[in-house]
């Protein structure tokens, strides 16, 4: 093979081997209970192995919850009682929370990003393991709280100046969409289970969030 037939052939795989990464479907990987899919406006059970696409809302019911691998991207693991919508799966990946609690792992790649959003809300990272719960309500805003586990998360408060970076090991509280408490660790993260692997035990998480809110009663939320 010649040195030029060798560079064409050695482009032209690297291109097919990107595109073929960037576009990898996004897929159910494991389902407990009641899961559904909207797509379309459509609203169907969610199947094993079945792909789901931009725009679609993948929702939990009571004691049930979900795993999506994203390609070679990540996982993420919905809890019970959460609805969540896929917005971009293209090199910056962006889901949105509309409500319940959903565990993010990210392999890190270099210039594609990832990031959780709620109405007021957006945690962004380049490659980490952390987990956002958004809708106990104290006041007329439901809170946001969010975790990490490994890497660095960065949270923002959208239309706003307000943001922190949250360390692995530290947690936050986005009290009522409108102030974002200081990075610091909470005994309750604890009891979290970050496990997306079914071999390796139950991937079922239990955590009572209402727990989360002993160490903020000194909190003035007036």
């Amino acid at each position: 093979m010649t040195r030029h037939l060798r560079r064409a052939f050695l482009a032209t795989f690297f291109l097919a081997f990107s595109i073929g990464f960037l576009s990898a479907g996004t897929t159910v990987s494991w389902i407990e209970g009641d899961v559904t899919v909207l797509h379309n406006g459509i609203i169907t059970p969610a199947e094993i192995e079945g792909e789901v696409f931009v725009g679609d809302r993948i929702t939990t019911g009571p004691d049930s919850l979900v795993i999506l691998e994203i390609g070679s991207r990540g996982i993420l693991k919905l809890r019970a009682d959460s609805s969540l919508v896929l917005e971009n799966l293209d090199e910056d990946i962006s889901v949105k929370l509309l409500w319940g609690g959903v565990f993010s792992k990210i392999r890190r790649l270099i210039g594609r990003g990832y990031n959780v959003r709620t109405p007021n809300v957006v945690a962004a990272v380049r490659g980490t393991e952390f987990f956002v719960a958004y809708g106990r309500t104290v006041e007329a805003e439901a809170d946001v709280w969010l975790c990490v586990n490994e890497g660095t998360v960065e949270v923002a408060l959208e239309n706003a100046d307000d943001k922190v970076l949250v360390k692995e090991g530290e947690g936050i509280n986005i009290l009522a969409a409108s102030h974002i408490t200081d990075p610091k660790y909470y005994p309750w993260t604890e009891n979290l289970n970050w496990n997306t692997d079914p071999s390796s035990g139950t991937v079922v998480d239990s955590t009572d969030l209402d727990a989360a809110y002993t160490d903020l009663r000194a909190f003035d939320y007036d």
